[in-house]
């Protein structure tokens, strides 16, 4: 086994709005993706098997240890794929709480970027739709790589997941005259946020990066703020920051990501964020929210211990 190894230091320090994209090809194509969502990469795929009546581009199962990993070919899904697979790579995700792997052609590197380093596709193609591309960054002046919209992929694939989020809020908090900002870039999950918090009858407002989030913070006076991780210009642990550094310190801030790793928390609990929920888990979000615009504290009853001691260097297994 082989090691990808980049340097954790500044993803430790919290708050310092950078990036590290894993670069990957496939048809011909660079694509990145953020190495706190890669799990690990293998070469081979042991005991496959495939599952009849699934989605065109899931390919079957496999298992990696003790477990069963579904496998989707990302060329097939985004519609670019030719009729000879080269594929001889598996990146295995975790976010949503779910393992998936991505079968792709080749791995390259990873590099390093800071999150306004990264082009958001919504003011490159306007009105034209790019369901599954959110961002863009350079490498060099000469070569960009794809950043895609992995939850809005999986969701897609897992109609199950989307009936997670259909909830019947029973909540006894009055969300009347309530302002609640919300800094999300994935048009998914924003719209499952501002269909669940309008229905409760409080002011929503959003924004598509933590740039627009730390504006309209400025601009408005809110009760809450709901910010994911990953955001182009200003990711949510920057704007989480930029909120306990502001005049207004102690806004309520839940940091709502697909990443639910204790790294990630224990990132979130450093920035004094009220709270980190991992993506889609919309009936302890709201019991969150309610327990915050009621005034009570939240309490973490995961111990997290100081992940920042003696980890300067992490790595991703290749196999």
């Amino acid at each position: 086994m082989n090691n990808l190894k980049f340097d954790a230091e500044s993803y430790l320090k919290t708050g310092s709005n950078e990036l590290r994209v894993l670069e990957y090809q496939t048809v011909g194509m660079s694509f990145g993706i953020n190495i706190l969502k890669v799990n690990k990469i293998v070469s081979e795929m042991k005991d496959f098997i495939r599952i009849p009546e699934t989605h065109p581009a899931v390919s079957g199962i496999f298992k990696d240890r003790d477990r069963l990993v579904p496998v989707v070919d990302l060329a097939r899904f985004l519609g670019i794929a030719s009729e000879e697979n080269k594929c001889k790579k598996i990146i295995i995700t975790e976010f949503f709480g779910i393992l998936t792997g991505f079968y792709v052609e080749k791995i390259d590197w990873i590099h390093h970027f800071k999150w306004e380093d990264v082009i958001d596709t919504q003011n490159v193609f306007a009105n034209i739709d790019h369901r599954y591309v959110i961002g863009i960054v350079k490498p060099t002046e000469e070569r960009m790589v794809l950043l895609l919209d992995y939850e809005s992929i999986l969701l897609d694939l897992c109609p199950y997941l989307k009936e997670r989020t259909n909830i019947s809020y029973q909540g006894e908090a009055n969300f009347k005259q309530k302002k609640i900002l919300i800094a999300e870039d994935s048009p998914s999950v924003r719209a499952m946020l501002i269909n669940e918090l309008t229905q409760l009858n409080c002011e929503v407002i959003d924004a598509s990066d933590g740039v627009q989030g730390w504006k309209l913070f400025q601009e408005n006076h809110f009760d809450l703020v709901i910010c994911d991780v990953e955001m182009p210009q200003m990711d949510g642990l920057a704007l989480t920051l930029n909120i306990r550094q502001s005049e207004r310190p102690n806004t309520p801030v839940i940091v709502y990501s697909s990443i639910g790793d204790m790294g990630m928390k224990a990132r979130a609990s450093f920035l004094k964020a009220d709270a980190h929920i991992t993506k889609l888990n919309l009936e302890l979000l709201m019991e969150t929210v309610e327990k915050l615009i009621k005034g009570e504290k939240i309490t973490n009853n995961s111990a997290l211990e100081d992940v920042f001691e003696d980890k300067q260097l992490e790595t991703i297994p290749i196999e």
